[in-house]
Formats: structure tokens, sequence, C-alpha cells
């Protein structure tokens, strides 16, 4: 995987390859200690426990645990949220003054390339699984997760796709083939470009398409695989490939909307989730100091109170719309009382979602509705709405920019915001404080983009910055 991230941290994603299960998610393995690449995965076993061993990966607290979601938030606040902690990570995030050594920029980075480093020793393992079945899903489970990684940091750490433009800015390095020794970890790799990026997460999730079974427990499905390139093809602006997929997905996966929104967050693997993070009260991203209930929540004893909801946002509410009343937006108890507060993550060892029927709906709304199609974009619209108690929107009523909030009604809080800002060019708006009046703040700004990590400079020379850093 070349000099991406640490040698300690190549030998230690091998090791938990190995010795990861759903319930020892989060070992302290010494890295000296990890078993040689040359025996490691050598039986059909091996490599199931190594899958398991990816997944269980996700639910880092560097990762959908918490800051894959927190982080896209937190980059476009204003007139949405506020935080209120004293983290320094997360506040240079929200009052954009982040630099090169913020540690959630770091620790996203690192962690996402020990995922990617786990799917392709999977990959690469493949020969020893005979039976045919179990060699096709370890494959395509190793090629949506390696595509989810590829996809979250492109997003994260390089310039927004053009649609129609050529894409040669910076992207990430794409390491698609296993690091297995210190010697191999210090051989340094080159940033690719943005395009050569997304290619490869296309490729992935088109043969994860192929390879995945239909009905997979709680893992990644062909369906699941399908709903990931509809949010990538979505993200490029390509609208009619996006709504084509989702539209497959609404229709085929077997999936249907929950009765209610807040039983998608309080109950487990819901009819609504394509995929979703496992945890329980032993096992999940924190309690303490990381975890989206610790920083959302206000309850009791229960969280830090850290993420307010702004009363600008909450008002975009109408009385009727669940999503704004208790308890989905409730007036927090606990720590920081008084402050508004999400109620999609209230527990610490709950399920977080990641991909969700609703959100098929409304790629297929937007996809629509750009066709020229707006009473079918209509019709999926409403869909969500009156699932809350929302009014259903008139055909008069309907158009993108309303399509586009209720993208951020229903999927708030749940890491789309600064990649929707993004993929729609739409500025941020700040609201006028004290003597200073109301503004804009760009979107194609540098700051939105997070840094390259220092530590990643200074061991990989054929790693170039991003501007501002």
């Amino acid at each position: 995987m070349k000099s991406i991230f640490s040698r300690s941290a190549y030998l230690l994603a091998l090791g938990l390859s190995l010795s990861l299960t759903a319930c020892d998610k989060q070992l302290d393995i010494d890295p000296f200690q990890s078993v040689d690449a040359s025996t490691a995965l050598d039986s059909e076993t091996k490599v199931g426990s190594a899958v398991v061993g990816m997944y269980a990966r996700l639910d880092s607290p560097n990762l959908y645990g918490t800051d894959l979601i927190l982080v896209p938030e937190l980059l476009a606040p204003d007139n949405y949220i506020g935080f209120q902690g004293t983290f320094t990570n997360y506040r240079q995030l929200a009052l954009r003054t982040t630099n090169a050594q913020n540690s959630s920029a770091e620790a996203i980075w690192r962690t996402a390339y020990q995922a990617i480093n786990q799917a392709n020793l999977v990959l690469e393992a493949l020969p020893v699984v005979s039976t045919a079945s179990l060699k096709s899903q370890y494959e395509g489970e190793a090629r949506f997760i390696r595509a989810d990684m590829f996809f979250e940091l492109v997003r994260l750490y390089a310039k927004q796709y053009e649609a129609g433009g050529a894409n040669t800015q910076l992207g990430v390095p794409l390491s698609l083939t296993p690091v297995r020794s210190v010697q191999e970890a210090s051989t340094t790799q080159a940033r690719n470009t943005v395009a050569e990026v997304y290619n490869q997460v296309i490729t992935d999730l088109t043969e994860a398409i192929k390879l995945l079974p239909n009905s997979n427990g709680t893992r990644a499905t062909s369906y699941t695989a399908k709903a990931l390139l509809a949010r990538v093809y979505l993200q490029q602006s390509r609208f009619a490939e996006a709504g084509a997929l989702a539209d497959d997905v609404i229709k085929n996966s077997g999936k249907s909307l929950s009765p209610t929104l807040q039983s998608v967050f309080t109950n487990r693997n819901s009819s609504e989730t394509l995929l979703e993070i496992q945890q329980n009260d032993q096992n999940n991203a924190g309690t303490s100091n990381s975890g989206l209930a610790t920083l959302f929540a206000s309850i009791g004893q229960l969280g830090r109170g850290d993420v307010r909801v702004l009363p600008a946002f909450a008002n975009l509410y109408e009385a009727t719309d669940a999503r704004g009343t208790a308890q989905l937006l409730y007036v927090g108890t606990g720590a920081r009382p008084g402050s508004l507060r999400t109620g999609k993550y209230t527990t610490y060892g709950q399920n977080i979602p990641v991909i969700r029927l609703a959100e098929m709906y409304l790629i297929r709304a937007e996809a629509s509705f750009r066709a020229g199609n707006a009473a079918a974009a209509l019709a999926d619209i409403n869909r969500i709405r009156t699932r809350s108690g929302a009014t259903p929107l008139t055909a008069a009523q309907l158009t993108l920019a309303t399509i586009l909030r209720e993208r951020q009604l229903e999927l708030a809080f749940e890491g789309f915001r600064i990649h929707d800002l993004k993929r729609t060019n739409t500025d941020i708006f700040i609201p006028a404080s004290g003597t200073n009046p109301a503004t804009t703040f760009p979107i194609t700004s540098n700051i939105l983009v997070l840094p390259i990590p220092f530590r990643e400079i200074n061991v990989n020379t054929a790693l170039v910055q991003n501007p501002g850093y």
C-alpha cells in the first residue's frame, strides 16, 4: 500500500484482519505480534474471519462510528448546527480554521487506508477459498468496502468532481495491492487524480454488484452496492444513472420504508436500511470522547451535548412533521442543557444506518425532476414527507430547491451536508451575528477540503499537500 500511513498501522491492519470478529472490534495488538503474511490467510475459514474484520473496521470512531458522519456536517454548520464542545479538532472544522495537523483528518485517512488494506489482503487470498459462492461473496464484499473507503476519501480530501470536466485535480492515492511488511510500507506513492479515483470506485462497485448475493444478512448485498453506486453517480451529477440504480433498489431489493423515521434509528436492521453498522452496549464507537451518541446527545447522564441544532434549521420543519418534533428533535436535558439536539443518536450501543431506502427515493426524485418528469419526482418526495406527517407538496410547489431541501430535512445529521453543497455548487450562508452582516462563504474554498495529514507528508515525499495548508 506504499507509504500512505505509518508502518505500524500496516501491520496492525494485517493483524486485525485475522483476529477481528463481530464482537472483537478494537483489539489493542502490538504490531510486532502480527501473523506473518505468507501464512495469515491460508484457509477459507481465515479469509471469512478477515471479511468479518473489514466490517468491524467500519465501526471505528474514525470512520462511521463518528467521523465519516460528523465531519461532513461540521464542515458546513452555518444556519444548521453549532459545535459547543471543547475538542480542538472538531472546533477547527466548524470554525474553518483547520490545519494539516488536525487529528480528525489524520485519523480518517489512516483508518480508511487500514480498511482498504484489509480489503486488498482478502482479494489477494481468494484463491484459497474453495467454495465458489463464498469466493464470489468475499470478493464482492472486499470490493464494496474498498470502493466505499476510496469514495469517502476522495470526497473529503479532494476538490469536488466536476461534471463534464477532465477532473485532473489531485485525489487520493489508489492502493490496490496489499501491504504485508514494513518494507512494502516504505514505498512511496503519489496521489491519483479525482477522475482515476472515481473510475476505480465505479469499477469496484460494478464488480461487487455482480458478485454479491441479493441477501446477505446484515452485510453488503448486490443492492447495497447498487445503492452506493447511485450515491457515487449523484455526486458526479450523472443523474440518469443514479436514478436508474435507485429505481432498481426501490423496486427489487425487498426493502421498504419503516413506519417512522425514528424507528430506523431506535430499531436494529430495520426494513429500510441497506447498510447498517452493527453495535451493541459492549462494543461500540465510544461512550466518553467518541461515538455519535456521545457527541450529539444530551439526555441525563448520556452524551456530551457537543452538537446543537440551530433554531433556524429546526424551524424548517412544519408543526406536523415528526422529523422536527420529539423524539427526533428535542431540547437537551443533560450536558449543556436547553439547546436543541437531534434524536437520531440517543444510545451508545445503537446501530448506525449508513445507507437507507429513503435516500434512494430522494435520488430518484431528483433524477426524475432533472429529466423533466415532475410527476414522478413529486410522488417520491411525498412518500418521504407523508411518512413523517409533513404536508404533501403540490405540483406548483415542486422545484429543484424543494427537492434538495427535502434531502436536508430527511438526511440531516447523517453525513450528507458538505457533500450535497459541493455537488450542487451551493455556497454556505452565514447569518448575521451582532454587528456582522449576513454573508456567504464560497463552497469551492480550499478550507472545505481536508488537509493531507502532516505525518503522511513527512513520511511520503510523493504526496502533494492540498492548497491552503
